[in-house]
């Protein structure tokens, strides 16, 4: 089954690098290398809304991350980019005119992505300089301190995504590398100060790419063009009972079982993006194709040629059977099962 394109635009002068969906408000953040931001009303096609003020990133906007919120008021965005800082914005509500809250410096170089907890408690950025950032922020998302940098990739830090599949105050989230590798971290229960690499898994390949599914199980999108499942196996401690191992210092605990478990599918390039919502999944990549799946990895719906002979450089789901993405053409789309 094909993809049907129900609206596009020409977001951008430039490549499209990344997409954000609100989570409470039909709203859609495009960046791109041409160092701007556009925001999209997509309750009905997809139309312009805002376009952020296009001087305050030097170079590429790589990133871009709405903060999660179910309020149609007061919505936050972060933006990562090339020139290694993160700009935070806010408005009253998403038509109204968007303003720069604070700016984040901390990188040496070139900021990869950016990513929110689902509590909205912490920012994390990572970038070329192979390291993390934790950042804990307060209510009105003017103040960012750094509690935490993390440094055991070996390459440029390719991307960040927490957990929002429902752990709630258990802060964990995902990093990919040039390195190959796929790395979990979380938040120590017994020291928050504490933020611990509990697996490391090699892929053999770029990791450009990660979603969770679920809490034990995440998706990645690798530069071989390998779409795979990726899953934790759980203890056998069913009922959820605190043991005295729940209370030890991260230093003398296992670390997670993590493992490869299967491939979902193969695209003919590097696999840029992959995204999952609800009980919808989508990946695009370097050969031009955009895939659908359900949530077992059953191939429900593709286009191929969806941005022309340009590149997919992300894709996104927007909500049930319906996906964005945005390409090298600087054109961003939306697409039905």
């Amino acid at each position: 089954m094909s993809l049907e394109k129900i609206g596009s635009v020409q977001a951008h002068a430039e490549r499209v690098w990344d997409l954000s969906t609100h989570s409470g408000i039909p709203l859609l953040a495009s960046c791109s290398s041409d160092k701007t931001c556009k925001l999209f009303d997509i309750s009905n096609g997809i139309k312009e809304v805002s376009k952020l003020d296009e001087e305050t990133h030097s170079k590429s906007i790589r990133s871009v991350q709405f903060k999660y919120s179910k309020d149609t008021t007061y919505p936050t965005l972060a933006l990562g980019s090339f020139d290694s800082t993160s700009s935070i914005w806010g408005a009253d509500d998403f038509k109204s005119k968007w303003e720069l809250l604070a700016v984040v410096e901390g990188h040496e170089n070139e900021v990869k992505c950016v990513d929110w907890s689902i509590d909205g408690k912490f920012l994390s950025t990572c970038a070329r300089d192979k390291s993390i950032w934790i950042w804990e922020t307060d209510e009105l998302n003017e103040e960012f301190e750094c509690v935490a940098v993390l440094s055991e990739h070996e390459g440029d830090v390719k991307f960040v995504n927490w957990n929002d599949k429902g752990l709630n105050d258990d802060h964990t989230f995902i990093s990919g590398s040039y390195d190959d590798t796929l790395r979990v971290w979380r938040q120590d229960s017994y020291d928050e100060d504490e933020w611990n690499c509990v697996a490391n898994l090699s892929m053999d390949s770029t990791v450009w790419s990660a979603t969770w599914i679920n809490n034990n199980t995440i998706l990645c999108g690798l530069d071989d063009g390998r779409v795979i499942q990726c899953i934790r196996k759980v203890d056998n401690n069913k009922d959820g009972i605190e043991t005295d191992r729940d209370n030890l210092p991260s230093t003398v605990k296992d670390v997670e079982d993590w493992i490869i478990d299967k491939v979902w599918s193969k695209h003919e390039g590097s696999v840029y993006s992959v995204s999952c919502k609800d009980d919808t999944v989508v990946s695009g990549g370097s050969d031009g194709v955009i895939r659908v799946y359900n949530l077992n990895g059953d191939i429900l719906a593709e286009k191929r040629l969806a941005h022309g002979t340009s590149e997919v450089n992300v894709v996104a789901v927007v909500k049930t059977g319906v996906v964005a993405s945005g390409g090298d053409d600087g054109v961003v789309a939306l697409w039905k099962v």
